[in-house]
């Protein structure tokens, strides 16, 4: 079963990602499954990612003066808009009154909303992440293979916020009760959330991540005051997904 079933996603969703350890590769899966179904999928961000590579995708425009005529054209599959690419190579993403404009010339729109800098797990600035109001349905990705890791800012984008939200130290080591809290906290991985709330617990990638994965599912599920709509357990790298 793919992805987008166990997500439950339906035509006319908007969807943001957000979190870190996988943001950008679930957007793809989601995207290359729903491709199959001959729709019209919209793929951007509200801050900033890597431009793809052309055969990710089927239509690219990086011009916000050209959105409007280009969404007007029918052509189904994978679109992806960006406002300018920087000197990174990275696209700068929509803000709310381009997405205002657009999505409803797609069937599907997936927003990556959220910044990591390729880091396994984060916390997060006042202004994060960047949750487009419309939105129908946040994913919220958490890396379990950030458990076992030492805080500190190489490993941690925003170390220090990510201390004080886990009640944690820098040279610690990362426990499943850290993980909670990040999913639980009032300014954790939720806390700009709209729409359903999805916790997607990515990169249980062997036996031993998948069973730290179900142990702090079993936490998750004692906590019944965070009104998250689903958790889904998987490997996106390996295609497997588990709820």
């Amino acid at each position: 079963m793919g992805l987008f079933r166990y997500i439950g996603l339906k035509e006319k969703d908007i969807v943001s990602i957000i979190g870190a350890g996988g943001k950008t590769s679930l957007m793809f899966q989601l995207a290359h499954e729903l491709r199959k179904n001959n729709v019209r999928v919209l793929l951007t961000t509200t801050t900033k990612i890597y431009v793809p590579q052309k055969e990710m995708v089927d239509f690219i425009c990086i011009d916000e003066n050209k959105f409007a005529e280009n969404a007007k054209i029918n052509k189904k599959g994978i679109h992806i808009y960006g406002t300018e690419v920087n000197t990174e190579n990275k696209m700068i993403g929509l803000n709310e009154n381009h997405l205002n404009d657009l999505a409803s010339y797609f069937d599907y729109v997936l927003i990556e909303a959220d910044g990591a800098k390729k880091k396994k797990i984060k916390g997060w600035d006042d202004d994060e992440p960047v949750v487009y109001g419309a939105t129908t349905k946040t994913i919220g990705i958490l890396d379990i293979q950030a458990f076992g890791m030492r805080i500190c800012e190489s490993n941690v984008h925003r170390s220090e916020r990510f201390c004080k939200m886990t009640h944690s130290k820098e040279g610690e080591n990362i426990t499943l009760d850290h993980l909670l809290s990040v999913v639980v906290h009032p300014q954790g991985l939720f806390k700009n959330a709209k729409g359903e709330k999805i916790l997607f617990v990515n990169k249980a990638d062997d036996i031993n991540y998948l069973n730290k994965a179900e142990q702090l599912k079993v936490k998750m599920n004692m906590h019944s005051s965070m009104g998250l709509n689903k958790i889904i357990i998987g490997s996106i790298k390996n295609n497997r997904y588990y709820v």
